[in-house]
């Protein structure tokens, strides 16, 4: 369903669970990154079992961090419009 911001008809509007699920991917991403360069470690497959290894302990961080975001960011408000910053459900 497109939604559309009831103040400025735009359509570049962000759900609570959109966010919620992009914050939490790009947490993990960010641990796997983070350890895929250390400069300790071998270089190609090793680097990338070593960020994919990453991820499951890095999980319940970046869970905290996306309830965090729905909930300083949204306020109990179901959607964010992009371009005026209007909260609304």
């Amino acid at each position: 369903m497109n939604r559309q911001c009831l103040i400025c008809a735009s359509s570049a509007v962000l759900t609570r669970d959109a966010a919620k699920g992009l914050t939490l991917i790009v947490g993990l991403l960010h641990s796997a990154i983070k350890s895929a360069q250390r400069p300790d470690e071998g270089s190609g497959h090793a680097d990338f079992l070593s960020g994919m290894a990453s991820i499951a302990p890095a999980y319940p961080k970046a869970r905290k961090a996306a309830e965090d975001v729905v909930r300083f960011h949204f306020a109990g408000f179901n959607c964010l419009c992009l371009r005026c910053g209007a909260l609304f459900d």
